[in-house]
């Protein structure tokens, strides 16, 4: 089997609202959807999102890759792994772009099999709880927030930090006071705070019962994200402090995280997210899958890494909750908490635009 074409397409939809990070805001969706076809008549599917104050990717950088692969990749034996490779040294800073074609790929192989992605890539569970998020927003906003996400069925809630020591306190403390005693929270900081800041606001959310401190310090900070493990009551997972697998082993050498969360379009996409997780569990470093802001394409493809391996215990992938169009038929099934998976051949996600 072989590569007979590589297609992709602008797409652009509209927010419910802006996405609000200590980082960032992100007010519109743009990204591409891309198609591969095989010799033998077999589609995939898979989806490019450039966060430029995250990954470094922009919609140029991934167009300009996009075309490269549809030129590159054309005629190539089918395998993940050499194609991937391929892709590597053909642009060696993409990873939206090598994460579209990589889905794309693996949708391909799970189609053929007629098996649903999951159950192709081990098939560990068939559902799992996934976190939704209140923004950086004031509190009493995050108590609307978390009140809306309440009564739509979240139960795992993430809440943004990076204001400052009182207000993300405040506002942690009115999500609490919404949801109850029992419901878990995590709390995100992308990077905005001094370990010793960070260290001190951990302290006063302690007693909220938080499961995680998220990226706390920058992202080139290993020491400093050591301090705060070190000094915490609460565990730390690194974000964007791992890109790749040389990134987990300077976390892992240094000790400085308890998790960390993988994301397809931080990391390239599904082959090295499998390696990744694969790592971090030798390590007894439990992870996380996580997303951008992506349709059910993405976070679908997300889903079936996350339940077909014992090393994530969490999920983060409600990035589609922000759109105010799908841009896909099919894909993961949201209810009462719980992500459950297409039971379909790949990824069971596909495009409703025309290619």
């Amino acid at each position: 089997m072989k590569i007979k074409s590589l297609d992709y397409k602008k797409i652009n939809i509209e927010m419910k609202k802006p996405f609000k990070i200590a980082l960032g805001s992100t007010d519109f969706y743009e990204g591409y959807f891309v198609r591969v076809t095989t010799d033998n008549g077999i589609s995939g599917y898979g989806e490019a999102i450039p966060t430029p104050f995250i990954t470094g990717d922009t919609m140029g950088s991934v167009e300009s890759e996009l075309s490269i692969f549809s030129h590159s990749l054309a005629g190539m034996e089918f395998s993940t792994e050499a194609l991937n490779e391929r892709m590597k040294a053909l642009a060696r800073s993409s990873k939206a772009s090598r994460a579209a074609v990589d889905m794309a790929l693996y949708d391909i192989l799970g189609k053929k099999a007629d098996l649903p992605l999951y159950t192709l890539l081990g098939g560990y569970r068939t559902s799992m709880m996934t976190s939704y998020t209140v923004d950086l927003v004031d509190a009493p906003h995050a108590k609307i927030q978390a009140k809306d996400l309440l009564e739509d069925g979240v139960e795992f809630f993430k809440i943004k930090l990076g204001k400052s020591i009182n207000e993300d306190y405040e506002r942690v403390k009115a999500v609490r006071d919404v949801i109850g005693p029992e419901r878990p929270i995590c709390v995100d900081f992308n990077q905005s705070y001094s370990p010793k800041k960070a260290v001190d606001l951990s302290g006063k959310i302690e007693k909220l019962g938080i499961e995680f401190l998220e990226q706390p310090v920058v992202r080139d900070d290993i020491k400093g994200m050591k301090f705060v493990r070190l000094n915490s009551s609460i565990p730390v997972m690194a974000d964007e402090a791992v890109f790749t697998l040389s990134d987990l082993s300077n976390v892992v050498y240094e000790e400085a995280a308890d998790y960390v969360n993988i994301k397809l379009m931080k990391c390239g996409g599904i082959t090295d997210a499998l390696k990744i997780v694969k790592a971090a569990q030798v390590f007894r470093m439990p992870c996380m899958m996580g997303c951008m802001v992506e349709t059910k394409l993405a976070n679908t493809a997300g889903l079936h890494v996350a339940l077909a391996q014992p090393n994530f215990a969490y999920s983060d992938l409600d990035g589609f909750s922000s759109l105010k169009e799908p841009g896909v038929s099919g894909g993961l099934n949201f209810v009462k908490g719980i992500n459950h998976p297409p039971k379909e051949g790949g990824i069971g996600a596909t495009p409703i635009m025309a290619f």
